[in-house]
């Protein structure tokens, strides 16, 4: 049952906005799957170049709050951290599209706002892990069209199947993946031109998620490629004896696995050639259209990747940069051509963002937001940043990122784990001590190790100081202990400035601060006279590592008591759920022949419906 609370919120967006006018900025969100930054797959994409970077801003400090899909877009879709979504793993018990419908999320996030706003709402791609040919007909809500990939066909790019708003999915043979997505979002941005309201638009492939599979025109490109080699790709005995919980047990990889890791590489920038062309495509119907330079284009991806980092061939689900600092890329209406920013963010500051360029006054968004708005620094990316220290309670503190997980290694690991739930942190360009810049990755596992690398001396994250530290590090990791016990239950605003937290005064303690704060900053934080308050607040800890979220195996909490913290207020808690399995009599029969031909690159939705099959009662789950 949907919250009191939530029902308000639409309600009073639905109030706010009821019409807006058709001049509003059109929003189209390109939003790949499991593509890096670090290893410069962006550097592949001689389009998104040309008509993204070179027209747009790039932001370098761009963060999933949790590195895995499903979690990533839940995150991403409510503005919230997945402490309070609760999706926090791809599959049962921690998260799927199931348990997204049962805590009755899906009643109140991201296109509900923007229909309320006065705006079409569509998505095509792939929504949340777990939507399948069982749960269809349960499809996505809120959204004014909806045209999702259905498990167990999400990964399988030369059979593509797919539903629409919820009818029986359609198998279209003959197609790539890619081939299909492209076409179906031309289709869809001249339907939606001709519509008398603003419009939103995800396009999500699902590339280039294992297994990778580019289209058949690009499948002999950057074959001399390898992944590239920076200091913790398969570091030595010396260096990974830095790593902690199941990641230490790693051994260095095998010439086989240096070599499938090579080929998965290639694979993945051929794969992100389809999406060149996509971008291609929609930026030249845009301008077709004339609304080119009405259209904020947001380019991004649900969690990054490593590949022979810290000795994993690949994968995700880890706090290090590779699986968590995105490509993110913005253009349209008054943003700067051209331009890098180190402005921190994270994919919970997107739907407030979202609403900001809908016209939503800021007092009509809903009361559970974690993130912030990020418009005024997409405008203004190379802007001074707001001072630190000495700021009052209301003023946001982007720098501090909250990143978390919950579950076991993963498939793509080479080892099967179950110690890879943890706690992390990191800080971004704030200020240290003596007022330098200090960025830092804070780390607590479920085996009660921690982690600390300086990520300014240490960007690679190999040299972990909390293992031998001295008196000015322990001082440091007592700081972030703090930070980090009062981030991973905060909510709204405790989200966007943590300090507010902790304060040093008894009146104060674990309260939510306003007006002046004592500290505001990790420089304030640092201070000597403030070592005894930080020694008197608990470790963050855990009693066991379990793959979900329990509140007696997280604690303790700051402040101690939760009331109705980590999401309870805005969310049902179902005790259980049904997960329905995409178990079918008859699977679907993909190509035989590799799709996506040089023939094919310029398909139609036409083309493409010629050889569109409905699935039968038995193909469904």
């Amino acid at each position: 049952m949907l919250t009191l609370v939530a029902r308000l919120s639409l309600l009073t967006l639905a109030v706010a906005s009821k019409c807006v006018p058709a001049t509003a900025p059109n929003i189209v969100f390109i939003f790949t799957d499991d593509q890096d930054l670090r290893h410069g797959s962006l550097d592949y994409m001689p389009i998104l170049q040309k008509e993204l970077v070179a027209k747009g801003t790039s932001f370098t400090n761009h963060f999933a709050t949790l590195a895995q899909c499903c979690p990533s877009r839940s995150s991403l879709f409510r503005g919230q951290a997945g402490h309070n979504t609760n999706i926090t793993n791809v599959q049962a018990p921690g998260g799927n599209y199931d348990k997204w419908v049962a805590s009755g999320q899906d009643k109140d996030y991201l296109p509900h706002w923007l229909v309320a706003a006065g705006y079409n709402a569509e998505y095509l791609g792939k929504f949340l892990n777990g939507y399948n040919i069982a749960n269809y007909a349960t499809y996505p809500k809120g959204w004014t069209h909806v045209e999702a990939t259905t498990d167990p066909y999400t990964y399988t790019y030369n059979n593509v199947v797919m539903s629409t708003n919820g009818e029986t999915p359609v198998s279209y043979h003959g197609f790539h993946q890619t081939d299909v997505l492209r076409a179906k979002a031309l289709d869809r941005i001249r339907y939606l031109n001709g519509e008398s309201k603003p419009f939103y638009l995800t396009i999500a492939p699902t590339t280039p998620h294992l297994p990778a599979v580019p289209l058949e025109r690009h499948s002999k490109l950057f074959l001399d490629k390898k992944a590239p080699r920076p200091p913790n790709y398969n570091p030595s005995d010396e260096i990974h004896a830095n790593a902690v919980s199941w990641v230490a047990d790693v051994p260095l990889m095998t010439a086989a696995q240096i070599n499938a890791t090579d080929d998965l590489f290639r694979k993945r920038i051929q794969g992100l050639q389809g999406v060149d062309e996509i971008i291609e495509d929609v930026v030249a119907l845009l301008g077709e259209l004339d609304i080119l330079d009405k259209t904020y284009i947001v380019y991004s991806s649900d969690n990054g990747y490593h590949l022979g980092n810290h000795r994993l061939p690949h994968g995700k689900t880890l706090p290090f940069a590779e699986d968590t600092n995105l490509p993110f890329i913005v253009r349209g209406p008054g943003i700067p051509a051209n331009k890098v920013s180190e402005i921190p963010s994270a994919h919970l500051d997107l739907a407030p963002t979202f609403l900001e360029i809908a016209g939503v006054p800021k007092r009509k968004w809903p009361s559970f937001l974690d993130g912030r708005s990020l418009l005024s620094g997409w405008k203004n990316p190379n802007a001074a940043p707001p001072a630190q220290c000495g700021a009052v309670a209301t003023a946001d503190r982007p720098e501090i990122l909250n990143v978390e997980f919950w579950g076991d290694s993963g498939s793509e690991a080479p080892i099967d784990d179950k110690r890879n739930t943890y706690k992390s942190l990191r800080i971004v360009s704030a200020t240290g001590s003596h007022g330098r810049p200090a960025s830092y990755l804070y780390s607590r596992w479920c085996t009660n190790q921690t982690e600390l690398y300086d990520t300014v001396a240490d960007p690679y994250e190999i040299n972990n100081l909390s293992l031998n530290p001295d008196a000015a590090t322990k001082r440091l990791l007592s700081r972030l202990n703090a930070l980090l016990l009062a981030t991973k239950s905060c909510a709204d605003v405790t989200c966007r400035n943590p300090w507010r937290l902790l304060q040093p005064e008894p009146e104060l303690r674990a309260k939510v601060a306003s007006g002046k704060l004592t500290i505001s900053c990790l420089g304030d934080a640092l201070r000597p006279e403030y070592d005894h308050f930080f020694a008197s607040i608990p470790n963050v800890a855990f009693q066991e590592c379990r793959e979900v979220q329990l509140v007696a195996n997280e604690r303790p909490y700051w402040p101690a008591e939760l009331g109705g913290g980590l999401g309870l207020d805005h969310r049902d808690s179902p005790d259980t759920y049904v997960t329905h399995k995409p178990d079918a009599a008859e699977k679907v029969k993909g190509n035989a022949v590799h799709q996506g031909t040089q023939a094919q690159r310029n398909a139609t939705l036409a083309d493409i419906l010629a050889k569109a099959v409905v699935l039968t009662p038995a193909q469904l789950g």
